[in-house]
């Protein structure tokens, strides 16, 4: 694992131990989570915890999740995986180079950084700023103080931030700046968008490049109520997007015959609007069992 990654996830996931594009919170007299993303990020990422847990298919799979993080290290603690689980919304940013950001709303309202252990009993944070609205913690770790903090908002909202991050979180939270925040399915379990230099990792396979040329997104959904997984591909222009169309048909025809591992992609639906393809699938369950397993390759 890397440092940022683990960095990251000491300081989000320990610290808490729209249409259908999300439209910008209201927040006139003080600082808004939103602030700290000046562009949308590369890599950015959306669980909602408490409608995935509830989903009468996919509930199991925050527990798959919860697994995963615990294998990879991101976990300190049941304290930090019980206040990770009683989230509303968990966000994450990332950027080439040291810009991460993680952002945990509807967190509970008894928890304090101070009054956080890992799993040998000792504290994880300190503070290191309380003047202004948003008091700033840093991880104990000295190492990992050098380049991260943990803010918290007056509306039960805890921000990590790394790097870069960091600086714009601090240079924001003086004062709200109302920017929007950035644009993703607000109904899903589960959204992912990979935009920029992320998006061109799927130029990498032969088959997949033929629907990506131009492409400038994608976006993973896993949509409630047994709709399935939704992908859309995003590109500059409606020409672009009618040939995306046409291979991606291709493409899914093609896996859909190897019934072994795709022969769930039978019944999927291609079609595109204006610029965007979108292509709806009914997930198996038993591939939530495996998707923290799978590498890029089996993607």
């Amino acid at each position: 694992m890397n440092r940022r990654s683990l960095l990251l996830g000491g300081l989000l996931v320990c610290a808490c131990a729209p249409s259908r594009v999300a439209a910008p919170e209201a927040h006139e007299n003080g600082p808004a989570w939103a602030d700290i993303f000046d562009t949308t990020p590369e890599l950015y990422a959306v669980v909602r915890p408490q409608t995935l847990k509830n989903d009468a298919l996919y509930g199991a799979f925050w527990n798959v999740l919860l697994r995963a993080a615990e294998v990879r290290g991101f976990t300190r603690g049941s304290t930090m995986v019980e206040a990770v689980g009683s989230a509303k919304e968990i966000v994450v940013g990332l950027n080439r180079g040291d810009d991460a950001a993680i952002v945990l709303r509807g967190v509970s309202a008894n928890l304090d950084p101070l009054a956080m252990n890992d799993e040998s009993g000792h504290p994880l944070f300190r503070l290191l700023d309380d003047r202004g609205k948003v008091p700033e913690y840093a991880l104990l770790d000295v190492r990992s103080a050098e380049i991260g903090s943990l803010f918290v908002l007056p509306d039960r909202t805890w921000v990590g931030a790394l790097g870069d991050a960091r600086m714009r979180a601090r240079q924001a939270f003086l004062g709200p700046r109302g920017r929007p925040a950035p644009r993703i399915d607000r109904e899903a379990l589960v959204a992912l968008r990979l935009g920029g230099q992320a998006a061109r990792a799927f130029d990498r396979g032969p088959r997949l490049s033929l629907v990506t040329q131009k492409m400038t997104s994608i976006t993973f959904a896993l949509e409630p109520n047994r709709k399935g997984l939704l992908v859309s591909l995003s590109y500059g222009d409606p020409d672009a997007s009618a040939r995306g169309e046409l291979q991606a048909k291709r493409l899914v025809e093609d896996l859909a015959k190897d019934e072994t591992r795709f022969g769930w992609l039978k019944d999927a639906t291609v079609k595109y609007e204006g610029d965007v393809v979108h292509v709806r699938a009914h997930l198996p369950p038993r591939l939530l069992e495996e998707l923290p397993r799978a590498s890029f390759t089996d993607l």
